[in-house]
């Protein structure tokens, strides 16, 4: 209470304990007078007289202009002083021309101003050193005036800054707490967005299961139509046939594959000259192999017929045992009831084609096929969404963690700022 009433009466605000985060700029402001106290009065002071040492500057920068030398001074070094006259004199017009007095007096500008105007000094000193030298030996009078000038000026700014030395930390933690602030801000409004979004997301996912739950009872209610049993029916039948027809088609092929092999070195023997077949024998030959099924819609025993006589009546075609085989066999298929496979096969291909045709006709099948792609289309944008979802809400967690470590950061510059602890209400 005591510092409080002595703080009052030296004009001095105390920083405060408590700041919202919305209100961290007047924060600033109190915690800038308070550090700084006696800085706006003292740069209102040197303001007037670094305006009043940059006039007679001027004033003595025109005098060096429109000096002349001593007739008695020799004419090499009059020459070489007058040329760095001129340039010193450009140097110190510019340096005239940027020492401009600001209207404001916190820190900032202040600490700006003594920068920039140091800065333009040091480049006089440090490019017009030698200038200097070959001036002074021209015009010394006029040159003491200059650096008198120059000299008091980085006087009244080391005077200016006064009030800020030894406070370079909280200076440099004022500087860094408006970017921490807007770290702050953006990361706020990043998560909003995030949370926004996974919370459409979580909607739309939402929409989805009741849709493909709905498309669900869709399905159910077509399996049980009358035309939908039938239909299962029917492809049930279908394959039946499909599955007795490939049977039927191996045991045809393996009816004949005892012969095969005559049969092909038959063929051999024909294309290469060693043996001559008729055409009738040829196709007989090419269409056993090529197909027993389809050989059997042609006249089958005229073909085993044709085949018998050229191997039984040609002993160099194949050797004894395996020509008495093989004749044996083609003996057997000439007993037995081939017409009556060809038969069942025509049969089945010709059910099959019925089962097909009626197949066709039923409308119910799209339908299914309608909802079931309608269901599959949703269960993957569903999949899809909760993935993304997932990837969302891990990202909330790093920008969450990335925030309270901003938020923590920012606790512990303004406790730095202010030396003491500070209350700081982050959430409205």
């Amino acid at each position: 209470m005591k510092r409080k009433w002595l703080n009052r009466i030296f004009g001095k605000e105390e920083i405060p304990s408590t700041v919202a985060f919305d209100g961290i700029d007047r924060w600033l402001e109190a915690a800038s007078k308070s550090l700084f106290h006696g800085l706006n009065r003292n740069a209102d002071q040197l303001y007037g007289e670094i305006r009043d040492i940059r006039e007679r500057l001027k004033q003595h920068t025109a005098e060096l202009q429109d000096a002349e030398p001593d007739e008695t001074m020799p004419v090499q070094i009059a020459k070489i002083g007058l040329s760095n006259r001129d340039k010193m004199v450009r140097h110190l017009y510019s340096l005239i021309e940027k020492v401009l007095i600001p209207a404001q007096t916190d820190y900032k500008t202040v600490l700006s101003f003594y920068e920039a105007t140091t800065a333009s000094i040091n480049f006089v000193f440090d490019k017009s050193s030698k200038t200097i030298y070959y001036v002074r030996s021209l015009f010394p009078e006029e040159v003491k005036e200059v650096v008198a000038d120059l000299n008091q000026l980085k006087t009244a700014l080391d005077q200016l800054i006064t009030p800020l030395k030894g406070k370079e930390s909280q200076i440099m933690n004022l500087e860094r707490v408006p970017e921490i602030i807007e770290d702050i801000k953006e990361l706020k409004s990043r998560i909003e967005k995030e949370e926004e979004k996974v919370c459409d997301d979580e909607e739309e996912c939402s929409g989805l299961e009741k849709r493909i739950e709905i498309e669900g009872k869709r399905l159910s209610a077509i399996e049980e139509q009358e035309e939908w049993m039938r239909f299962k029916e029917l492809e049930t039948e279908l394959c039946s046939l499909e599955e007795e027809l490939n049977t039927l088609e191996s045991n045809a092929g393996k009816l004949f594959a005892p012969i095969n092999k005559a049969l092909n070195l038959l063929k051999k023997q024909d294309e290469t000259g060693r043996y001559t077949l008729t055409p009738e024998e040829r196709r007989a030959v090419s269409s056993i192999l090529s197909s027993p099924i389809r050989a059997l819609g042609e006249d089958i025993n005229e073909f085993l017929l044709s085949i018998r006589n050229v191997i039984g009546g040609d002993a160099s075609i194949l050797k004894e045992r395996k020509r008495d085989t093989t004749l044996k066999w083609i003996d057997h298929l000439l007993n037995s009831d081939l017409s009556s496979i060809k038969g069942k096969h025509d049969e089945l291909q010709s059910r099959i084609e019925e089962v097909k045709g009626k197949l066709s006709t039923i409308t119910i099948l799209k339908d299914r096929e309608e909802v079931e792609r309608s269901i599959a289309s949703d269960k993957s944008k569903l999949t899809r969404l909760r993935e993304e979802i997932e990837r969302a809400k891990r990202h909330l967690v790093s920008l969450k963690e990335e925030l309270i470590e901003k938020e923590r950061f920012l606790s512990e510059i303004l406790e730095e700022i202010a030396g003491k602890p500070v209350d700081v209400k982050l959430k409205s």
